[in-house]
């Protein structure tokens, strides 16, 4: 066994509480709850082995390199002015006030010249609204992925940062998929800026990191590597797909691995194999994870059947590559066992 694993996490990741999501024209529960970030927090606390601590840091020269500033104003602004955007006579009494969009852009070059506009424009999903502490919670959680990010470069191998809201859906100018800030990404880009040629982003969310994607897609010097349920019938349905392989000098460094509904632990320990095959070859001097425990058989949004015991089997895997590895947290929505699957899987990180 290894020694203990540092961990981060941030107090205004459980000030951000979206109650509602809309599916279909339907209003249900949000997934994204903050008691996904208490399960987590109290799971490692217990655990034994991890040291969990709040981060101090300042992200936002990093952040600032990886989202545009007109994106960046609109969610400072939006989150700042919620009450004057939501009147108190269209809020029912017990609801909080939030932000959706109600329109998406129709054209080629949209002009966004009002609020109703810029949200269409900057917000991709009905999944994602903006509340008043929404801004403050996204660029802390992007601070302490920058914050274990740094001790890599203090010579630390072993790195675990509590993001939420979690960030791979989260794209250079728009917000989606419970995503606002792209924390693997700032990450990236943080450890770019210190120093390192090469960094790989691991990606093993239900989920297809389409914001990663994205502002990656024609650099070489950032892999992405993504197992996923299959986009044709999980979100973000738009991307993930196989023949996604970058752009420009980027082509050759990315990786989509979609996978069908009820992949158990042994298929998918398959495709971890080869992916992770495929950035050992690379020789990154970092490695980023961004971790989705809603591939767990019991997760109500997921489509995998990955048991608890398996992410430490994953876990032992990823360590045995011998590069310094930053885990970020994405998703995972079974709040029960969520705080177990992320313990499991640390576990694995202990073992060499």
């Amino acid at each position: 066994m290894r020694g203990e694993i540092p961990a981060f996490y941030t107090e205004a990741s459980f000030r951000h509480s979206p109650q509602y999501e809309i599916l279909n024209g339907q209003k249900g529960d949000h997934e994204e709850t903050a008691k996904r970030a208490l399960n987590i927090a109290k799971a490692l606390r217990e655990s034994g082995f991890v040291n969990l601590n709040t981060a101090v840091i300042n992200g936002m020269p990093w952040i600032e390199q990886v989202h545009s500033a007109p994106y960046l104003k609109f969610l400072q602004e939006t989150s700042r002015d919620i009450n004057l955007l939501v009147p108190d006579s269209k809020t029912k009494k017990r609801d909080l006030k939030a932000i959706y969009p109600s329109v998406h852009p129709y054209n080629r070059n949209p002009r966004a010249t009002n609020s109703v506009a810029e949200m269409g424009l900057y917000m991709f999903d009905t999944y994602t609204p903006i509340l008043i502490d929404t801004y403050e919670a996204a660029i802390d959680s992007a601070s302490c992925a920058i914050a274990g990010a740094q001790l890599l470069t203090q010579g630390e191998n072993t790195v675990y940062s509590l993001t939420r809201p979690p960030g791979h859906h989260a794209e250079k100018a728009m917000m989606g998929g419970y995503c606002y800030i792209n924390n693997a990404a700032v990450a990236a880009e943080f450890l770019k800026t210190k120093g390192a040629e090469r960094v790989a982003i691991f990606d093993f969310d239900l989920h297809h990191g389409n914001g990663t994607q994205d502002i990656f897609y024609d650099r070489p010097d950032v892999l992405f590597v993504s197992i996923h349920a299959d986009p044709k019938i999980k979100f973000p349905y738009y991307t993930g797909y196989e023949d996604e392989v970058g752009d420009g000098q980027g082509r050759g460094a990315n990786y989509n691995f979609p996978l069908p509904g009820g992949t158990g632990d042994e298929e998918y320990h398959k495709k971890v194999e080869e992916a992770l095959g495929i950035i050992k070859k690379y020789e990154p001097n970092y490695l980023i994870v961004s971790a989705g425990f809603d591939t767990h058989a019991k997760d109500p949004i997921g489509a995998f059947n990955l048991s608890t015991k398996y992410y430490q089997k994953l876990g032992r895997s990823i360590v045995n590559l011998g590069i310094p590895t930053l885990t970020v947290q994405e998703g995972g929505y079974a709040t029960k066992v969520l705080g177990s699957n992320v313990v499991s899987y640390l576990k694995g990180l202990t073992e060499v």
